[in-house]
């Protein structure tokens, strides 16, 4: 049962908790309800299905007879609809603002922020775009890939009538020829990594058995590409886009193995679009308030959580699936929700041992013949470091509060730490809470101090969660001393 207005069930008891509603929270809420088990799932958008899995914007009718919306819009809709028709409560438009212990608080619509208790609790809190700080990144035309699909593929907005692409990996193929398909006109992709080398093809031949739909997959998005003349460039990245007011022109160098730019190399490309694909990185935030343990690990996009082969963190009934757990793409994330919905069923004796095993070994060999792939991919394609310095000392890194490069290095000479630096700066109190600029000043007081950036601490997670609007906790059935200080009437 799906709803997206439902103000009715505060501190209501729960045996399993899902935030997110992408491919893995689904795939979680599908299992779980079906085996008896009293579930709710809570998903900040409006729609079901996640980033890859976003459907058609309010208003918009599909005839099936002249759409061709893609695989991955019919694997989609058949995903949600199997959940719509499961037995778990499905809230929509709905923002967690914090979990505490088993308790959830959050909002839906525009009703006041609620509580709700679960015995167990499933954070599929998916991933979002990995932010690339260069001049110009913030004129608008410059656009993240998942901004870019969002507008294109739900909304059918053109992003520009000149649009290049730049970016690393799978995301360098794929995004760009889903978004020709859409209509954009793309005059150049630009890859940052080298051309794959002979052995780099024999590992992704290594993992073809279980993956051979992938592989066709990224043939058929170069096909598409070179059918419709749009050039890949290797060894290539962004270093800043020009223009009066939006974007005009994108300026871009040859890069070494590490991502800098080599001086000398510099080009400009005519474009008024700019869509950045280096791809993404894990949203912990709420995993971070539960105290869980996390590790860097720039392949599986950035700060992670650390989970065992059962997808458990560190805090007992807590699972992590899906790309909020580590990015490893959607085959392995619905696994994973499946692994711990499972879990859940056994930790509430709703399942034997001997099945659960079964069922769980099942998953995990799909996820092993995934990981195959996503590995080989990822030893191609490695994050280069040097894309965290792009910026130049009049660029802004926090574009909420308009921090720049040089205010930060100022601040640096006060405290080096982002705490520090957020106390003197105001980087990373905006509406996105640091999410786009926090990795970038780690990499900066990196770069000065000579500090692993895996030992700089990352801005404390708060209460809420996600900007919320005051009127939702004026009045709150909510009371909590932790966050809310009861008033006199």
């Amino acid at each position: 049962m799906c709803s997206r207005r439902r103000i009715v069930i505060s501190l209501e008891d729960f045996d399993v908790a899902i935030v997110g509603g992408g491919p893995s929270g689904l795939s979680a809420a599908v299992v779980a309800s079906a085996g008896g088990l009293k579930t709710v799932l809570l998903e900040e958008r409006v729609s079901l299905g996640g980033q890859i899995y976003k459907q058609l914007g309010t208003g918009f009718v599909v005839d099936p007879k002249i759409a061709r919306l893609g695989k991955d819009y019919d694997r989609g809709t058949e995903l949600i609809n199997a959940a719509k028709a499961s037995d778990a409560t499905i809230l929509t438009d709905c923002i967690v603002a914090s979990i505490d212990g088993m308790g959830i608080t959050f909002s839906v619509g525009e009703s006041q922020t609620q509580e709700i208790t679960a015995r167990n609790i499933i954070i599929a809190s998916g991933a979002a775009d990995r932010a690339i700080v260069f001049p110009g990144w913030t004129l608008p035309g410059v656009f993240t890939a998942g901004g870019a699909q969002t507008l294109v593929k739900t909304q059918k907005i053109n992003i520009g009538s000149k649009v290049v692409f730049a970016g690393s990996g799978p995301l360098a193929l794929a995004f760009p020829s889903q978004l020709s398909g859409y209509g954009v006109n793309l005059v150049q992709v630009l890859e940052s990594g080298p051309p794959p080398r002979a052995t780099d093809i024999v590992k992704i031949l290594g993992a073809v058995p279980g993956n051979i739909h992938l592989l066709v997959d990224a043939v058929r998005y170069r096909w598409n590409m070179l059918r419709k003349r749009i050039p890949l460039s290797y060894g290539r990245i962004v270093v800043r886009a020009e223009g009066d007011g939006c974007v005009e022109r994108v300026v871009h160098a040859a890069s070494d193995k590490k991502w800098n730019p080599i001086p000398g190399t510099e080009q400009t490309i005519e474009a008024d679009g700019l869509c950045l694909g280096y791809g993404f990185s894990p949203s912990v935030e709420a995993l971070r308030l539960l105290g869980c343990e996390l590790t860097l690990d720039e392949d599986l996009g950035g700060l992670c959580v650390v989970i065992d082969e059962n997808c458990k963190t560190s805090v007992p009934h807590v699972w992590a699936v899906g790309d909020g757990a580590g990015v490893e793409g959607v085959y392995v994330a619905m696994a994973q929700g499946k692994i711990a919905a499972i879990n859940c069923l056994l930790e509430e004796k709703k399942i034997s041992q001997a099945i659960a095993e079964k069922q769980i070994a099942d998953q995990q060999k799909k996820i092993r013949q995934k990981r195959k792939l996503v590995r080989a991919t990822n030893r191609m394609y490695r994050f280069g470091a040097g894309a965290y310095s792009l910026a130049t000392e009049s660029t802004i890194v926090c574009r909420c509060e308009e921090v720049t490069v040089r205010e930060i290095d100022i601040a640096m000479q006060y405290g080096a730490d982002t705490m520090s630096i957020k106390s003197l700066t105001r980087a990373g109190m905006g509406l996105c809470q640091g999410r786009n600029c926090q990795r970038h000043i780690a990499a900066r007081i990196a770069s000065r101090t000579g500090m692993n950036v895996k030992d700089i601490p990352m801005n404390t997670p708060r209460f809420p969660l996600r900007p919320i609007p005051l009127g939702r906790i004026a009045d709150s059935s909510v009371v909590s001393e932790k966050f809310f200080t009861p008033g006199e009437d």
